[in-house]
């Protein structure tokens, strides 16, 4: 499994990685070099988040239609169109404009490469080929911070953002190699599960009739209440988080140098926990992942309102990355759990689409909450949303990973 997954989407994906988590530090930092405040740099943050669920239904449709592979390369010329445009913005409104395409960039790259991989990867060993891709973009974004903060130190902003944009070329050219191999072209026209395995819970004949999205909505209408609300609160105190490490670092003092050391420290304790989050999701069930991720992440948050110091900054932060480690994949693995097989990437769309509506939520309640009452609070609101994601996860989403009975059949381990 993960020799065939190598080349056509982890290389790529950690390179993909190592992009965005430069991006998503560099991006509220400059918006204060620019001269805005912190609320006005939680906007522009949030700019990302309208641009992922600007992109999310439409890359789904495209990726059905046109192939994986052509819609992961779209995703990587966004990037590198991006990255090139804020490395010569001069103004806010032109850092909102391409921080709005960096989101339309990583949802088209994440959508068409969660499908290559729910076609290619069975049920049974979906938790672990997922948290290896996230642990790989964990590690992307461990070192994508700790580069570009020294970076942004020594030589400035637009050489920060030109190297972001030439790793992006980088792998924009491998995919376009790869593209031309009959070997991967066959493997994504023609996928085929990579290990047997139970079937898919929703499971439909291979003649089943597409439906518009309207009849997938209302036919799957208690997964995307319920799960879907776990996955917008959890993709809202994941983008609150990754916004508000920067912030408050500035708050107390540090310079890009050290937010970059410390954010990069606490991505390094969240990449590793990505074999342990595997082993969870796929042994002992998609929902221990999940709770454990939202607590922790939670704790760590309400923690890092408490801090005074870079050593008790520096703490909170790690508490938080080892919360979101454990949770590398989950929401990928709920989604490519739940999508019916006809429509998937329609599902996949509105699920991505439920995701990234937390990722434009939570920066724009961190701009109301700071520019009303303080950056502190907004620290504790965050907290507040993961604990109430741990909640209606304990209580109200099934359980989807199916275990094989010694018969062969297969069953709810709860």
């Amino acid at each position: 499994m993960y020799r065939t997954l190598l080349l056509p989407v982890y290389l790529p994906s950690f390179l993909m990685s190592v992009c965005q988590g430069a991006a998503l530090l560099l991006i509220p930092l400059y918006a204060l070099d620019l001269g805005g405040s912190p609320a006005v740099a939680a906007i522009i943050f949030a700019f990302r988040g309208l641009g992922n669920m600007l992109a999310d239904v439409p890359a789904g449709l495209a990726a059905e239609k046109f192939g994986d592979a052509r819609v992961m390369q779209a995703g990587v010329a966004l990037m590198i169109l991006a990255a090139t445009g804020c490395a010569f913005a001069s103004n806010l409104l032109q850092l909102g404009l391409f921080s709005l395409i960096i989101g339309l960039s990583m949802a088209t790259w994440l959508l068409a490469r969660l499908m290559l991989i729910s076609d290619l990867v069975a049920v049974n060993f979906r938790g672990q080929a997922l948290s290896t891709m996230a642990g790989l973009q964990r590690f992307g974004n461990f070192l994508g911070p700790l580069s570009t903060g020294y970076i942004v130190y020594e030589f400035g902003y637009t050489t920060a953002f030109m190297l972001i944009a030439a790793l992006a070329s980088t792998t924009f050219c491998l995919l376009m190699t790869r593209a031309m191999s009959a070997e991967t072209e066959a493997a994504l026209s023609e996928p085929a599960p990579i290990s047997a395995s139970s079937p898919q819970p929703h499971d439909k004949p291979k003649n089943a009739a597409a439906h518009p999205i309207w009849q997938l909505l209302r036919a799957h209408r208690s997964i995307l209440l319920t799960g879907g609300a776990v996955v917008f609160l959890l993709t809202l105190i994941r983008a609150a988080r990754t916004l508000l490490l920067p912030l408050w670092g500035i708050s107390l003092g540090l310079n890009a140098a050290e937010i970059g050391a410390i954010v990069g420290l606490a991505a390094g304790l969240d990449m590793l926990m990505f074999p342990v989050a595997g082993l969870l999701m796929d042994q002992l069930g998609r929902r221990p992942a999940g709770m454990s991720c939202l607590g922790l992440l939670s704790i760590g948050l309400l923690l890092l309102s408490c801090t005074t110091t870079p050593l008790t900054f520096t703490l909170a932060a790690c508490v938080a990355g080892l919360g979101n480690g454990l949770g590398s994949g989950i929401n990928m693995t709920l989604g490519t759990d739940f999508a019916p097989v006809q429509q998937r990437g329609h599902f996949l769309g509105v699920w991505r689409l439920i995701g990234d509506a937390g990722a434009f939520a939570g920066p724009t309640l961190i701009s109301a909450i700071t520019a009303g009452v303080g950056l502190s609070m907004s620290i504790l609101c965050a907290s507040a949303f993961g604990f109430l994601g741990l909640l209606i996860m304990a209580r109200f989403v099934p359980e989807t990973l199916k275990k094989q009975t010694p018969s062969g059949a297969t069953k709810d381990p709860n």
